[in-house]
């Protein structure tokens, strides 16, 4: 059965509607067609479909999201062994059928889904994975971090300076090996710096997306996890880290 992975949201949501919905119309069409005395039982139609839904599938990556590709109708091949002895299967064969073309019609609305989702919600946005901060909060999480506070005003209207950059995560790391490489035996924690000390909390992101959020040290860089990437994002001007006695 059709499976993709990205994170549920309404734009998600609305697709599966979408996708039962189109089902619900050429199960319609097909039971109008058919003649009265031959016409199965409604819930046995249900279980007819959801029969032909099963299928072998082939796992395939589009769009960076991993779909579960529908190739050989076993659903199908299911109702025909069972039916086909009972002179039955005529009445049901072509909702067998419609169920195994709904594994298409799911995968086609959830391309539509994430296509749709990109252009509401860019990747390269950093406002698409900071779009509430009424209850953000910022946590040190590394010894290395500074007493500060944040100032959440100004941490919104700087959002728009903030830009989507490459991060070089093999320099990041020999940066710190570097700094661990005296032959003491015990090294100091607080004496490693760490690149991202401090993690923003209680962040609303749009999309439905479950995000984590860590900041730079000198608060002008914020490297964002979602369930599958990582995305990093630099600003110039960005000062929204204060100081402890300089909270308001």
């Amino acid at each position: 059965m059709i499976n993709w992975n990205f994170e549920m949201n309404m734009i998600g949501v609305a697709s599966t509607i979408l996708a039962w919905v189109i089902l619900a119309v050429l199960i319609r069409g097909t039971y109008n067609t058919q003649n009265s005395d031959e016409r199965p039982k409604l819930w046995k139609i249900i279980i007819a479909v959801l029969i032909g839904l099963f299928s072998f599938s082939i796992n395939l990556t589009l769009f960076s999201e991993l779909f579960s590709i529908a190739i050989l109708p076993l659903g199908v091949l299911i109702l025909y062994g069972v039916l086909q002895g009972k002179k039955r299967w005529e009445a049901y064969r072509k909702y067998a059928w419609i169920g195994f073309f709904g594994n298409y019609i799911f995968l086609g609305t959830a391309i539509l889904a994430i296509l749709l989702t990109g252009v509401l919600y860019p990747i390269d946005d950093v406002k698409t994975y900071l779009a509430d901060l009424s209850e953000a909060e910022l946590l040190s999480i590394h010894p290395s971090g500074q007493e500060v506070g944040m100032n959440v005003t100004q941490l919104e209207e700087s959002l728009f300076s903030f830009e989507r950059e490459h991060l070089d995560a093999v320099q990041w790391y020999e940066d710190i090996r570097e700094q661990k490489r005296p032959s003491e035996e015990y090294i100091n924690p607080e004496s490693v710096q760490e690149k991202f000390p401090y993690l923003l909390t209680g962040v609303g992101a749009q999309a439905g997306k479950e995000v984590r959020i860590y900041v730079e040290s000198d608060g002008k860089g914020l490297l964002i996890t979602t369930k599958d990437h990582q995305y990093y994002f630099r600003s110039d001007t960005a000062s929204f880290l204060e100081e402890r006695g300089n909270e308001e």
